[in-house]
């Protein structure tokens, strides 16, 4: 699995862009056609494995530093990047993070529940501060400012998949 993401990681960002985008675009294809208990149970699925994906690789088995590291200057990456241009492939990437839990998210929501694109935006940015305090507090990553804008953004254009099915849904009633 490591393999994977690595081989991924390291491609073209311009490849790398493009895989984005025909995800997403997959996705929403793949909602729009699915209904009821089956979009639900695949959605439940992603998101569980979404969230799974996240704490393995911002959490568990990273090994510990001798100093806490933390950045609360907001954009302070965007800066950075002028002179060390690998830094937008890091933000990028942490919005990539959080991109599969922003997708499904909504979808696994119950049905009754309302405001549920507003309800994961918000569960992706406090699953984003937490994941942050922990590295900072256990010392195994930099508490970052900017990773937690970059994995709500990500959150954020995941969710934006829920808004364009509920669109389509609309218009297929009228």
């Amino acid at each position: 699995m490591q393999r994977l993401f690595h081989e991924f990681y390291v491609q073209p960002m311009q490849q790398v862009y493009v895989e984005t985008i025909a995800l997403h675009l997959l996705w929403t294809f793949l909602m729009v056609l699915l209904k009821g208990r089956a979009r639900n149970h695949f959605a439940r699925t992603t998101a569980l494995l979404g969230l799974a994906l996240i704490l393995l690789y911002t959490v568990v088995g990273r090994g510990t530093a001798d100093v806490r590291v933390i950045s609360l200057t907001p954009f302070i990456t965007f800066e950075r990047a002028k002179a060390e241009v690998e830094l937008y492939r890091t933000m990028y990437m942490n919005m990539l993070l959080f991109l599969p839990l922003g997708l499904s998210l909504p979808f696994a929501l119950p049905q009754k529940w309302k405001c549920k694109a507003l309800l994961s935006a918000v569960a992706g940015f406090l699953l984003s501060v937490g994941v942050e305090a922990i590295q900072y507090f256990f010392r195994i990553g930099d508490c970052e400012t900017d990773d937690v804008l970059m994995n709500t953004l990500g959150m954020l254009i995941g969710i934006s998949s829920f808004g364009i099915v509920c669109l389509v849904q609309k218009t297929r009633k009228r």
